[in-house]
């Protein structure tokens, strides 16, 4: 479990270089305004975002294959639906890097043509599955790792996964940059600032899969 773990998070610090990488270049994107999907579809280095989506997307896979080969959580019931969020997750990623986005705003998509509005389609949905799905999972391994894991380290960390989710919620979904003083749109800021947390709860979650001292505890089973 260990040497996968590691591989895993080798994966995820690569999606996070690639993502930073992708965001160079001279172009007329800004962070503040510009959605990550915007940058996957017209910056210069789209190719190192659309890269960083799909490296995401297998640490969510590595995150489920340890689950499932290990049994991290030993027996427990709600383990089993680790593979299910993980595999939504996943899978919303590749629709994210395939579908790129066709209009950034609501004016755009409908002076698009049809298939146009179908493929954002295709990406709006592959957004909402990936963030809600990992959302939930970021709770659920949280929630397992403070009641099956013995290492009071590890419970900790598992706290911090599952303060992750609600965090990364509210980033998203709320004006929090107005509070702070910046002004015009920001719904860039809050998309990053939103998928860095989740980014750094399945990273914690393999940092601790790649310790010997995550192990479940004997009892382990009862939920």
């Amino acid at each position: 479990m260990i040497l996968i773990s590691r591989i895993g998070l080798i994966i995820a610090l690569l999606s996070l270089l690639s993502m930073v990488l992708g965001h160079f270049g001279t172009h007329e994107l800004n962070l503040m305004s510009s959605q990550i999907s915007t940058y996957a579809a017209k910056a210069p280095y789209d190719y190192l975002i659309t890269t960083s989506m799909l490296l995401s997307s297998l640490t969510l896979l590595i995150i489920s294959f340890l689950n499932s080969k290990f049994q991290m959580f030993g027996s427990s019931y709600l383990a089993h639906f680790i593979p299910a969020l993980a595999g939504a997750a996943s899978f919303g990623l590749v629709m994210l890097a395939y579908y790129e986005e066709t209009a950034r705003n609501l004016s755009v998509l409908k002076q698009s043509g049809f298939m146009a509005i179908r493929i954002q389609s295709f990406h709006d949905a592959g957004l909402l599955m990936f963030f809600y799905s990992s959302l939930s999972l970021a709770v659920l391994l949280g929630t397992l790792t403070i009641i099956y894991n013995y290492n009071k380290i590890n419970k900790v960390l598992g706290g911090i996964i599952l303060c992750m989710a609600p965090i990364s919620f509210m980033l998203m979904t709320t004006k929090w940059p107005k509070a702070i003083g910046f002004e015009g749109v920001t719904i860039g800021l809050n998309q990053r600032a939103a998928l860095l947390c989740l980014w750094l709860a399945f990273t914690l979650m393999l940092v601790m899969a790649s310790n010997k001292s995550f192990k479940p505890t004997p009892k382990s089973g009862a939920v």
